[in-house]
């Protein structure tokens, strides 16, 4: 009797039904730029690590707009840089830059990706009279 109780239990218990993934490729982040005038930044310098390991994806598609990681979970640490050259003075250039740190998770399938909108701080950099010419 106990081993019928048994198989029936086993039997009725709940299975679980297969995940169906989509073969299509995620972003982890996307960040979007801005320099002081509220104009797309599209020449930034982007590094970054997941998990303390060097990262190798980033792509920017859209003016302004950068995307990091491709399909990489787990705590991100991105380093931004970009020189903007001032209108008023070819000798002189604002830098911004900016460190993120945040967590990516996954599902079963894919990253559960994030966007960003980060504040750069910005300083002013000259080149000499003699450099500049």
């Amino acid at each position: 009797m106990l081993l019928s109780l048994l198989s029936l239990f086993f039997a009725c218990e709940p299975k679980e039904e297969p995940v169906d993934c989509t073969m299509e490729f995620r972003y982890s982040a996307t960040i979007s730029l801005e320099d002081q005038a509220g104009n797309p930044i599209s020449d930034a310098q982007i590094a970054y690590t997941v998990d303390g390991v060097e990262g190798t994806y980033v792509d920017s598609w859209m003016e302004g707009e950068y995307a990091v990681g491709g399909e990489e979970s787990g705590d991100f640490v991105v380093e931004i840089f970009a020189e903007v050259p001032m209108e008023d003075d070819p000798c002189c250039w604002e830098i911004g830059e900016a460190t993120l740190e945040f967590t990516i998770e996954a599902d079963e399938c894919h990253v559960i990706s994030d966007s960003f909108e980060p504040e750069l701080e910005w300083s002013m950099v000259c080149a000499d009279a003699e450099e500049c010419g």
